[in-house]
């Protein structure tokens, strides 16, 4: 890493020491991890699909706060509550919090810091450098906690807005927590404009006894933007985390979950769609890490490439030695639309217990051709009958999003990135 890149991270540091006093150690030992390290690179097993050449080439300053004019998108659901950031800012003018005030605790990350500075020592510090760069650099984010028995019918939406951030980034931090028995679905969505920015966010989960938590992410960035995204849960005793993400947007977007199933009976079910256009990279990670008998997890991952499109899916699942009576499936697919595109897939066991029912696969191929000359040959013109035969590939990681709105709203996004790949290929040809 150079000089310049280190120096203008570390002035970032300094400018926030100070802001939230029990954050103060907290980013100066994740800026020296961040400075030891570096950015990952392909030498890294876990980020041999990733290029982030643009995070070493280019400087990203912390995004200023935006105009308070900023459009925001209309909801795709009817929502309990919409929470927004602007340029990676919670802005309290523009959200909505509904009902939900009365029913859950709902503060900006800074505010709960300053209330209770013990709890910095909860923050997830990650294993590598864009772990401990959010960790340095976090500015804003929220804590959302759900109390015992509460449920959270509709879904709480957290929007991220980047406009005018043009070589800037965002480092958001957001918490979850639900007490024993509750229910809450937290819809995630990222949208910004065509400049080059770089939004990197963390979303940290605690699912306790007989909760469930159902999270899903609409990555919609702009076309050079840069998007990387973890998220770190750890599910109880007949706990349950749900996730799907859909990467739609940016140049390069990664996202990756990390479960921890800590006690008997806790379920994880991840799932994933990429669809990836000319000259995107879309990675997907998922670690799920079963320590207790009789814990269960399933991953359905699809991605989609066209014409120097990139994707790449690596799963790796754990069954500690005391995990006897796990199950744990892992399936995934990709579709390649050209020659020149390309899919990576990498999954893994790791298992040490002998008792378990543990299971991966992957495949790689292309529009199959009799389904293909079946449609056609019914009257369905070629171009639709693709879009048909993409949609139907991809719906199967989707059949777990709650709700049928959103699930519409969610295949209605995908029905228009197919779209946009026809009249772009029609604008071509013309």
């Amino acid at each position: 890493m150079s000089d310049i890149l280190s120096d203008t991270y570390r002035n970032q540091l300094s400018a926030l020491t100070g802001m939230i006093p029990s954050l103060d150690d907290v980013r100066t030992r994740a800026f020296k991890k961040f400075a030891e390290t570096g950015f990952p690179s392909a030498r890294s097993e876990d980020w041999r699909y990733s290029d982030l050449k643009t995070l070493r080439k280019n400087i990203f300053e912390q995004a200023a706060k935006p105009h308070s004019d900023a459009t925001i998108p209309a909801t795709i659901c009817k929502t309990a509550a919409r929470l927004v950031f602007t340029n990676g800012q919670y802005r309290e003018d523009l959200s909505d919090l509904g009902d939900l005030w009365q029913a859950a605790s709902i503060r900006p990350l800074a505010n709960h810091l300053m209330a209770n500075p013990d709890r910095a020592s909860d923050l997830v510090h990650g294993n590598d450098g864009i772990a401990a760069l959010n960790t340095a650099l976090m500015r804003d984010g929220l804590v959302l906690n759900i109390p015992a028995g509460v449920e959270i019918d509709e879904p709480v939406e957290i929007i991220n807005v980047m406009s005018g951030a043009a070589e800037a980034a965002t480092h958001t931090r957001h918490l979850i927590e639900l007490g024993e028995g509750a229910k809450l679905t937290v819809l995630e969505r990222f949208i910004g404009d065509d400049s080059a920015y770089w939004v990197n966010t963390i979303m940290q989960a605690r699912v306790t006894e007989g909760a469930v938590l159902k999270h899903i992410r609409l990555q919609e960035e702009g076309s050079n933007a840069v998007h990387t995204a973890k998220t770190f849960v750890s599910v109880g005793a007949e706990g349950r985390y749900d996730t799907c993400n859909i990467s739609l947007g940016g140049l390069v977007a990664r996202f990756e979950a990390h479960v921890r199933l800590l006690v008997d009976e806790a379920t994880a079910n991840i799932d994933g769609v990429a669809l990836a256009a000319t000259g995107q990279s879309h990675d997907m990670v998922a670690h799920v890490d079963h320590r207790m008998p009789n814990t269960t997890s399933d991953q359905i991952f699809r991605t989609v490439a066209e014409a120097r499109g990139k994707t790449a899916f690596q799963g790796k699942i754990v069954v500690a030695k005391d995990a006897q009576k796990t199950i744990a499936d892992q399936s995934f697919k990709a579709l390649l639309l050209d020659r020149t595109a390309e899919a990576n897939a990498k999954p893994e066991l790791e298992i040490f217990a002998d008792d378990v029912k543990c299971s991966h696969g992957a495949t790689i191929g292309e529009l199959d051709a009799k389904a293909l000359f079946y449609l056609t040959s019914r009257g369905i013109d070629p171009v639709t009958a693709r879009q048909m035969l993409v949609e139907a590939f991809t719906d199967h990681a989707l059949l777990r999003i709650p709700g049928e709105d959103l699930g519409d709203a969610v295949r209605d996004r995908i029905s228009a990135w197919m779209q946009a790949r026809v009249n772009s290929a029609t604008e071509s040809a013309a």
